[in-house]
């Protein structure tokens, strides 16, 4: 099936590869089904809706940055995803970047998990973590790879 994007272009896209978010990205409720697509790095991928070519999400895998990154997921979040232990998921944290590159920054609080076997993903929120919404990578490149919350954190770039 063709999808035209304003990132890609026009894209050939398998319909064996189109993931099904269980719970969708936070502030995007109608937008369901994706496709990963690489990213400008190894541990980064693209998550391009099917349902809207103009929305893509960029991807980070979490443990270039804490190498030791968990998610306790309950049972009933396994069952979700058709898993039954979490190293058979994909963990993502959604990347945001702003043109200061010092602000560039990641949610650890909320990562996307993704059974691409199963093809079915959802973002959850690590109730009881102390990872930050806001993970500035600046902090991780000064050496201060320790996740902590960012007082003066904004939802907004």
């Amino acid at each position: 099936m063709g999808l035209q994007t304003t990132r890609f272009g026009e894209i050939e896209i398998d319909p064996k590869s189109v993931i099904t978010l269980t719970q969708p990205v936070l502030g995007f409720q109608e937008f369901r089904r994706f496709v990963l697509l690489p990213g400008p790095a190894e541990y980064l991928q693209w998550l391009q809706s099917t349902d809207s070519g103009e929305l893509a999400f960029l991807l980070l895998n979490p443990r270039v940055l804490i190498p030791d990154y968990r998610v306790d997921l309950t049972t009933v979040e396994l069952s979700e995803l058709a898993v039954t232990r979490a190293e058979e998921l994909e963990v993502y944290t959604l990347l945001v970047v702003p043109q200061d590159a010092t602000q560039v920054r990641t949610n650890l609080k909320a990562p996307i998990l993704l059974s691409r076997k199963h093809r079915l993903g959802k973002q959850t929120i690590l109730e009881r973590s102390e990872y930050p919404i806001q993970f500035f990578l600046s902090q991780a490149q000064r050496g201060q790879g320790q996740a902590r919350e960012v007082a003066h954190a904004r939802v907004n770039p």
